[in-house]
């Protein structure tokens, strides 16, 4: 027979695990004090569960986009530190372009790379942002063929980010 004091420390175990589930409605995920908002992409797209990610979204004819937040006081890291660990795995990767921009009213990195990924030939752009103790980054890869062609999507995606307060 469950207690009275162990019943009751369940159900607040579930409803703090119901609080805090992901959620993603009107292009705003919202995870804990993760809370950010994304543009629109076009049609073909269908967003994906992957492992420790937070937003992945594959098209139709190829091509994806990811989004991922950390908010684990990396203030101190340099843009460019953030953007090369992204690139862990990235094998024969040359740096095509590398530019400041601002995003959300913030300094962002903006980096494309040509690269191998498990032997496949691949095109990265890639948006690194810090702001408000937290670091946010949104990819696009796509193969050679697909990546002029998911490109404005992406571009949509960036262009429509924004911290948005956590509730």
């Amino acid at each position: 027979m469950i207690r009275k004091s162990g019943m009751i420390f369940a159900l607040t175990a579930v409803l703090a695990a119901c609080a805090h589930r992901p959620s993603f409605e009107d292009n705003v995920y919202r995870d804990g004090r993760v809370a950010y908002r994304v543009g629109p992409l076009g049609e073909g797209w269908e967003r994906v569960g992957i492992e420790d990610g937070q937003l992945a979204f594959r098209h139709a004819q190829g091509g994806g986009i990811l989004a991922q937040a950390t908010c684990d006081g990396m203030d101190d890291v340099s843009l460019d530190v953030l953007t090369n660990h992204l690139l862990f795995g990235v094998e024969e990767r040359k740096e095509l372009a590398r530019q400041t921009l601002t995003l959300d009213g913030r300094a962002a990195l903006r980096t494309q790379v040509s690269g191998m990924v498990d032997g496949v030939p691949v095109l990265l752009d890639l948006v690194v942002l810090k702001k408000d103790g937290c670091t946010y980054d949104m990819h696009l890869v796509a193969g050679d063929r697909d990546f002029p062609l998911r490109r404005p999507d992406f571009e949509r995606f960036v262009a429509g980010f924004a911290r948005v307060r956590a509730p």
